[in-house]
């Protein structure tokens, strides 16, 4: 193992620890800026092209959300498998978790506060279980508790039940929960727990704030996007062998859930594509 993997894990461990106790925990400068420009970059490429996505009181009007990335720009390929991210991820769910929803959060000014929810409720599992999703949300312009920095509810992972979600009239906070605003600059991450409360912050600034959340599950849930659907085969067939992996083109749970057996080797999807073309007999030459 080199001293960049030891670092590496060192810094996995610490996040696991701080995401153990508080249900959250924020690393900073993770993304270099450069990276949270061009995605920057993307993301107004896509005004007008592309297609908003969950426009309604909870997840906000002014809050602009895309979704389908991993066939957007080339960029988005890289989060999912950032070295500062996927590790974390890792830590909390095992090496064959599951990437399970990919979008953009960009809170316009005026958006008020959101609910306070915890994501894994979607699973109907009841509380206390094992950890089973994450989530992560990428800072790409500074998080501030004026520009609607996500809310976390320190401790509310080890909650034994979930709370009622109450969506309010605009204007009105939940205050059932002391909340901190998860502020920190561009290029941070902030980790938190699928049993985390949480939401975002209203913007009450003059700007909108940008970010990219993702969260991911255990290799043996169903994700919220079905990814092996929404990309093309040939198109993810260029992918990083990680990122493949990780939308579900791998067998998972130890090899036994996932797989192909009528298939060569067992492989599915775009590594079974690129199996077949390079075995692909090929046509005579005149």
């Amino acid at each position: 193992m080199t001293d960049t993997d030891l670092r590496a894990d060192a810094a996995a461990e610490q996040h696991l620890a701080e995401l153990r106790r508080d249900g959250y925990s924020i690393r900073r400068s993770a993304v270099p800026p450069e990276l949270c420009d061009e995605t920057l970059a993307a993301m107004a490429a896509m005004d007008g092209t592309w297609g908003r996505s969950l426009v309604q009181s909870f997840h906000g009007y002014r809050t602009v959300r895309y979704f389908d990335l991993l066939n957007a720009d080339p960029v988005f390929q890289q989060f999912p498998v950032h070295e500062h991210i996927l590790p974390v991820v890792r830590a909390v769910l095992g090496k064959d978790c599951l990437l399970s929803t990919y979008g953009t959060a960009s809170i316009g000014p005026g958006e008020p506060a959101q609910a306070i929810h915890a994501d894994d409720i979607l699973y109907r599992l009841p509380r206390p279980h094992r950890d089973i999703f994450c989530n992560v949300m990428i800072a790409l312009s500074d998080f501030t508790e004026e520009n609607g920095a996500t809310r976390i509810v320190p401790g509310s992972h080890a909650w034994d039940e979930y709370p009622e979600i109450r969506v309010l009239p605009e204007g009105e906070i939940d205050t059932r929960f002391p909340q901190v605003a998860a502020e920190m600059p561009k290029g941070s991450v902030c980790f938190f727990l699928g049993t985390t409360y949480h939401g975002g912050g209203a913007n009450r600034s003059g700007a909108v704030r940008h970010g990219v959340t993702m969260a991911y599950c255990a290799g043996w849930l169903r994700p919220q996007e079905n990814f092996t659907v929404a990309v093309a085969q040939e198109r993810a067939a260029g992918f990083d062998r990680d990122l493949q992996g990780l939308m579900g083109w791998r067998p998972g749970h130890n090899g036994s859930l996932g797989v192909i057996y009528s298939h060569p080797r067992h492989l599915s999807g775009p590594m079974a594509h690129s199996l077949l073309t390079s075995q692909a007999p090929q046509a005579d030459q005149p």
